[in-house]
């Protein structure tokens, strides 16, 4: 996996883990231990959100696919989005969701920090697709739990996490970066972009 890609997703969680400071809803980085036994998980850094009580939803941002949108979808709509697909969990991996930045958003999405929104309905992704933001990262499928799975999952020890990071601000856009997860303190600061 290209590190820069590796940088770019974990710089998103650290633009999630900021919300955590903006009132009910919790956003952070959980940063997969070596030798985790779920597959879709091991050596992954995945940006969740969490309102209080509800379903903890999120996306891998360390696991780039060999696909664009303009290579998959051949057409002139789509010729604009050459940077990869992520997979971004195992929950509806047909489907297509987007990260992006924007100063607000009409649609229906899940704000992960000010300023930086998860769509995960189709209407919202079409509307992303005919009028792009500059700042944009496009998903196969998400990572979600249940209210309370997640928590009890991290308590139980049944999910190994290596660490869970909080930012402190939504312009935090560079954290250290390993090779992989495994070496999260042996990495080094990357330069951020959503695409």
């Amino acid at each position: 996996m290209k590190q820069s890609c590796r940088a770019a997703l974990l710089a998103l969680i650290v633009f999630a883990a900021a919300a955590y400071a903006q009132g009910s809803s919790k956003t952070v980085f959980l940063i997969a231990r070596p030798g985790m036994p779920d597959p879709n998980f091991r050596e992954t850094v995945v940006l969740v959100t969490q309102e209080e009580g509800a379903e903890a939803t999120g996306v891998i941002i360390n696991r780039p696919t060999e696909h664009s949108l303009a290579e998959m979808l051949p057409s002139e709509r789509f010729k604009p989005f050459k940077e990869p697909i992520f997979f971004g969990g195992p929950v509806a991996p047909q489907g297509l969701f987007a990260v992006f930045q924007a100063d607000r958003f009409a649609g229906a999405a899940v704000p992960m920090l000010p300023g930086l929104y998860l769509a995960v309905v189709p209407d919202s992704i079409d509307a992303l697709l005919n009028n792009p933001p500059p700042k944009i990262r496009f998903f196969s499928g998400y990572s979600g739990w249940a209210p309370g799975q997640l928590r009890g999952e991290l308590d139980r020890g049944v999910r190994p996490i290596s660490c869970i990071r909080r930012a402190s601000s939504a312009s935090s856009f560079a954290i250290r970066l390993p090779n992989s997860s495994a070496g999260i303190n042996a990495g080094r600061t990357p330069s951020f972009s959503l695409a």
